[in-house]
């Protein structure tokens, strides 16, 4: 289990990228709330299972990274965090691959952390900047 809301993102990230769907789901809350940036909103660990074993069986050699997290908010009992992603893989010998920004809601569970919420969505990270 993750002792801190850093270590469930870690452990989530790194379970994800084995594709162990046991681990994964160990660090999620049993009323976890998924929106992804397609317009689909998973609610509870069976939607999340049926949808992300789906996309394995579609996507293979699948490369995960969160490029940058920011830590938003933290205290005794609930964490945020915004971060960007990139993914990328094979789908019917195609290259297929996205990215975007998200948003992590993390709960403290007894001693342990889990994810509550996540949000994926396109669009800016942060501002341009002109140097």
């Amino acid at each position: 289990m993750a002792a801190t809301p850093q270590a469930c993102m870690d452990a989530f990230i790194a379970a994800m990228i084995r594709r162990d769907m046991a681990a994964a789901l160990d660090l999620l809350t049993g009323d976890v709330a998924l929106f992804y940036s397609n317009g689909t909103a998973l609610w509870g660990k069976e939607q999340f299972t049926a949808v992300m074993t789906a996309n394995w069986k579609l996507v293979q050699d699948y490369k995960y990274t969160t490029v940058e997290a920011i830590w938003l908010a933290q205290s005794d009992t609930a964490a945020a965090a915004i971060y960007t992603f990139s993914w990328s893989g094979l789908a019917g010998g195609n290259a297929v691959s996205g990215g975007g920004r998200g948003t992590r809601v993390f709960r403290k569970e007894g001693s342990d952390w889990r994810i509550a919420h996540e949000h994926l969505s396109a669009g800016q990270w942060k501002p341009e900047t002109s140097d």
